[in-house]
């Protein structure tokens, strides 16, 4: 599974809700453990749902009793029963607690789940004397992928997200299939406004070299 069929079948939160077939979850989880987008959205809805459920369950603790007939209030349900009530609730409480975050958070939901529009900016290559003219570019959205050309393949690549000589993101990403070109999806709803140096390196052993390098510029919100 690559990143862009993770997105499309909306993965990341299918893989919270326990929704993916065995064979679904064994390539998601091979491909967000080098993808970081994927690992960031997997880590804010298992937050999002587990903020969720203790709303939900405290809600239900400030609620009466239920009435019924009494053995039905201790007796033990079969444990596939109670899974599959425990998923019921789960979801439940995903939609209840989308009324109760902050509304930053439930925009950061919204992304997950929902199709965008996606500013896509194609990335000039790195050359001998241009580390003084690197492109510039300026984001007007949420989210933003950059297009690096790929002159070659390599074993891995690298991208380094740096403000002020500081480096803000990093890791390794993984080239789609036997494609030319990488896409790097670039988070900037986490960065604060300023500008950014964002580099995209390949390597083969231990040779690394730069593949395309640009500033990113996050205006105010």
């Amino acid at each position: 599974m690559d990143h862009e069929e993770a997105v499309q079948a909306q993965a990341s939160v299918r893989y919270v809700l326990g929704d993916l077939t065995p064979a679904e979850r064994d390539a998601f989880e091979e491909h967000f453990a080098d993808c970081s987008n994927c690992m960031n959205d997997v880590g804010l809805a298992t937050t999002f749902a587990t903020n969720a459920k203790e709303v939900f369950r405290d809600r239900a603790a400030r609620g009466t009793p239920a009435k019924g007939v009494p053995w039905l209030r201790w007796r033990p349900f079969p444990a596939l029963a109670f899974s599959g009530a425990l998923n019921l609730v789960l979801v439940v409480a995903l939609g209840y607690g989308l009324l109760r975050v902050p509304p930053a958070m439930r925009t950061e939901v919204a992304e997950l789940i929902e199709p965008q529009s996606v500013e896509v900016v194609p990335v000039h290559g790195t050359t001998r004397g241009s580390a003084d003219t690197l492109q510039t570019v300026r984001a007007s959205g949420r989210t933003l992928i950059l297009t690096f050309d790929l002159p070659q393949r390599y074993e891995h690549y690298y991208y380094s997200i740096d403000r002020t000589g500081a480096t803000v993101l990093s890791g390794e990403v993984t080239a789609a299939g036997r494609s030319d070109t990488l896409n790097l999806q670039i988070p900037v709803s986490r960065l604060h406004p300023g500008e950014y140096r964002v580099v995209l390196s390949g390597a083969n052993g231990a040779a690394r070299e730069d593949l395309g390098a640009c500033l990113l510029q996050v205006p105010t919100r």
